[in-house]
């Protein structure tokens, strides 16, 4: 578990948000953390050393250990040269390309990755796994490229280059202050007093084989995933009050008959935001609608199936953090070392790619519930929630814009796991592209993100144009920490730095503490 910037770690029980919000520290330059391993786990990782230095004393061929890699596992490589061998994995597979991922992702690559060592089945040194900590405990990340990872064999790329930290190698960042800089690797090492890892048998490998790359990349998603979720059912709250549905829906009996968890639970989340009667939902009571449409109506059900998504993704990605991800693996106390295919990333891939589907269903259900506030007929206010339409043009293009990012995530949507692409003369001839479809996955994420601000804006106009009636007191207090950033239109500005303004209110979660 994960408490004031403390962890620690036994191979068994890593919570998958506790993880994402210890890495979320990373992001803070005068953080300080601490990372620490259960006395069984520090057994498991020492009898695996000792196995792995028994190997490498003996004749016996192991893959990884003393023989070469991928189409080179045939190749054998004697005793003198078993560092080296490590070393060079490492430099040969720092190949990525592109801008350099966050510190929060690599740092969760780190503790995911020290969470594998943790279960004793890799071979990696006890010493080895203090210089690590000690690295991450002095705020020293390696910069790791974007791009150059397949998502099987492990996400070879991406782990190659946060580990050429540790050996004075490459680029880094570090905290000055309260910012970071990006200096040489052995610079930083040098500065904070950290020796430079010298690999031994096994180590490269055993510090790369997994897939801590993609499986980051799926928890930071899953994690912002939930919370854009909540602004979801609040934005929904807010649009229904704004166009004047009905509160009907909401009936916890309709939900439960749906037989869905998740449906429930997003309709007792709508629920909670609208409360009962208000002044709003009086003023309509004769109205004579019958029914609303279905993006005001379906939204518990709709709403429900992401959450679902949701909680299966949290489920595989905590099978995933704490399972052993190498090839080969080390039983000690059998005598075994054993290769297998643990290392393709298939279980993350596809939570990345499931994740991108139910997000982008998210949105379009989003921008569905804008357009109806745009339209006179639909929410019988002034087109476009203007009241001088035709001088300005009020929320017309904003709804475009959520209109283009709902479309730029549908055609993100295809999932990256089913366009395996052979590699290693086809040794390595079905892998995952789980990187692919993680960072495919963000830019959708911050498209939900930007669709909910502007269903949020759209909305709070609306409630504008419906005083002197009042909502309930929880969406009141939406309405005013809305307003405390971005004022009503009256006539017409730039809107972007409106939506600029509720995105960060999203990103920050002030809006549902109230």
């Amino acid at each position: 578990m994960s408490t004031q910037g403390h962890i620690l770690l036994d191979g068994k029980n890593l919570n998958p948000k506790a993880l994402w919000y210890f890495a979320r520290l990373g992001l803070n330059p005068v953080s300080k953390i601490k990372i620490s391993f259960s006395a069984d786990a520090i057994q498991a990782i020492k009898n695996s050393e000792a196995f792995v230095n028994k190997i490498a004393q003996s004749s016996q061929a192991v893959y990884g250990i003393n023989t070469g890699f991928g189409k080179f596992a045939e190749v054998a490589i004697s005793k003198s040269q078993l560092g080296e061998l490590q070393e060079n994995l490492i430099l040969s597979h720092a190949c990525g390309v592109g801008p350099s991922y966050k510190r929060d992702i690599v740092l969760a690559m780190w503790v995911m990755r020290l969470n594998v060592l943790a279960r004793g089945h890799s071979g990696v040194r006890w010493e080895s796994v203090q210089r690590i900590v000690q690295c991450l405990e002095a705020g020293i990340l390696g910069e790791v490229p974007e791009r150059g990872s397949v998502g099987a064999s492990g996400d070879l790329a991406p782990s190659a280059h946060a580990t050429l930290t540790l050996l004075g190698k490459g680029m880094c960042s570090r905290p000055t202050g309260d910012s970071f800089e990006v200096v040489p690797a052995e610079i930083a090492l040098k500065d904070a007093k950290i020796e430079i890892l010298k690999l031994e048998a096994k180590e490269g490998l055993g510090l790369i084989n997994g897939t801590q790359c993609t499986s980051s990349l799926a928890l930071k998603a899953m994690v912002e995933g939930f919370e854009l979720l909540a602004h979801a059912n609040l934005a929904t709250a807010l649009s229904i009050e704004a166009l004047r549905g009905s509160h009907k829906i909401f009936h916890p009996r309709i939900a439960e008959v749906r037989n869905h968890q998740g449906a429930v639970v997003c309709a007792g989340e709508i629920s909670n935001w609208i409360g009962s009667a208000t002044e709003i939902s009086k003023s309509h009571e004769n109205c004579g609608r019958v029914q609303d449409a279905y993006s005001l109506r379906c939204a518990p059900q709709v709403h429900g199936a992401i959450w679902e998504a949701l909680d299966h993704a949290q489920t595989t990605l905590k099978n995933e953090i704490n399972s052993s991800t190498d090839n080969p693996l080390i039983f000690a106390d059998e005598n075994l070392s054993l290769s297998g295919g643990n290392f393709h990333a298939i279980y993350t891939a596809r939570v990345s790619d499931n994740l991108a589907s139910a997000f982008t269903t998210l949105a379009s259900i989003s921008e569905r519930r804008i357009a109806l506030l745009m339209s006179k007929e639909s929410s019988t206010l002034p087109p476009f929630l203007t009241e001088d339409g035709g001088l300005n043009s009020g929320f017309m293009m904003a709804q475009v814009t959520a209109a283009a990012l709902v479309s730029e995530s549908k055609s993100l949507s295809f999932p990256a796991s089913v366009d395996s692409i052979p590699t290693s003369d086809d040794r390595e001839d079905h892998v995952s592209m789980g990187v692919g479809a993680g960072l495919k996955l963000q830019q959708i994420v911050e498209n939900l993100r930007n669709v909910l601000a502007i269903e949020l804006l759209a909305a709070s106009q609306a409630i504008d144009l419906l005083r002197p009636n009042k909502s309930s007191d929880k969406l009141e207090a939406v309405h005013k920490k809305i307003r405390s950033k971005v004022p009503m239109l009256k006539r017409d500005r730039i809107l972007a730095n409106d939506i600029n303004a509720v995105s960060t209110l999203i990103r920050e979660l002030d809006l549902l503490s109230s």
